[in-house]
């Protein structure tokens, strides 16, 4: 299953006076523009046709030795290196070196957010919120939804900031997850530094204390997550060394939609269930397929079938 999730963090972020290089970025721009970079979202994927050959002949079947068989990931980056950062130039209001901190800042909000291994074992998210300016609230409700015993589909819930598994249900397979994305950063229409950071994260799992013939799964995560640099005088200033969280949505394919926890909640091919309807079978998506935004008028909580994991 695909979950959609769109939150809206910040209801003053400024609409942008343009498309920031997210899906029509130019090719014509000179090098020197810090403006041209390649279009967040990348181009479509698809199952890599070499991919049993370099796998010598494997299934397409995961396993806790071939994690990632039969699946376009098996191009992606391991872990941090797939979290590469654009070459930081100045632009109008803002020095290089405010760039590069933002960028840096912006990564280390990723790293935190969805590599961190204590996090995705459902632990406290220490280094995410270290990385907020608690003066802008967002560090008082994510703590509040860490803490909450309900999560409402349309409500905040952490998932929405970070990816944590239950580790009661679900462990780890191997010790790479692979991540495919790329960040750009322009200034909105009201002159704000404003980085964006579009990434899919496939993470292997397997059932707890399922040993080594358990079957293995994957939950693909794609984030797009906007950060700004603030400053006056109709803003208060970020902090030196925070960055503030503007907005943040995310497609989560292979998580249940009837466990609508804080967590990410995988389901194994031996326990899926039939999704055919009495009007037929629900549309299908392709979680690999990152040539379309995320829909930001779907309705969170709203599941679709993941075409594949």
């Amino acid at each position: 299953m695909i979950t959609v999730a769109v939150l809206a963090l910040v209801a003053f972020a400024a609409a942008p006076d343009r498309v920031f290089g997210w899906f029509d970025a130019s090719n014509t721009a000179t090098a020197d523009d810090p403006m041209a970079q390649p279009p967040v979202t990348g181009v479509a994927t698809s199952v890599p046709s070499v991919a049993a050959q370099q796998q010598g002949g494997a299934s397409d079947t995961p396993t806790r030795k071939n994690p990632f068989a039969g699946s376009p990931a098996l191009n992606y980056a391991d872990n941090e290196a797939g979290l590469s950062m654009p070459e930081a130039k100045a632009v109008p209001g803002y020095s290089v070196a405010e760039v590069t901190e933002a960028l840096e800042l912006t990564r280390r909000l990723l790293i935190a957010g969805n590599l961190d291994r204590d996090v995705l074992a459902g632990g406290r998210p220490a280094g995410y919120l270290a990385l907020l300016d608690p003066a802008d609230g967002l560090v008082a409700r994510i703590e509040k939804a860490m803490t909450a015993t309900r999560w409402d589909a349309d409500g905040d819930n952490p998932k929405a900031w970070m990816t944590r598994f239950d580790p009661k249900d679900v462990e780890p397979v191997g010790s790479v997850i692979k991540v495919n994305g790329i960040t750009s950063y322009d200034i909105d229409r009201e002159g704000m530094l404003t980085v964006h950071a579009d990434y899919s994260f496939v993470y292997p799992v397997a059932k707890t204390g399922g040993g080594p013939g358990a079957s293995v799964t994957r939950s693909v995560v794609r984030r797009v997550l906007e950060t700004k640099v603030y400053r006056g005088p109709r803003y208060r200033s970020t902090a030196r060394g925070r960055i503030a969280v503007a907005n943040v949505d995310n497609d989560i394919a292979n998580s249940s939609c009837t466990r609508l926890d804080g967590f990410v909640r995988p389901e194994f091919p031996e326990d899926r269930t039939p999704t055919g309807t009495s009007t037929g079978a629900p549309a299908t998506v392709d979680p690999y397929d990152r040539t379309k935004p995320i829909d930001a008028e779907a309705v969170p909580g709203a599941c679709q079938v993941a075409s594949r994991t």
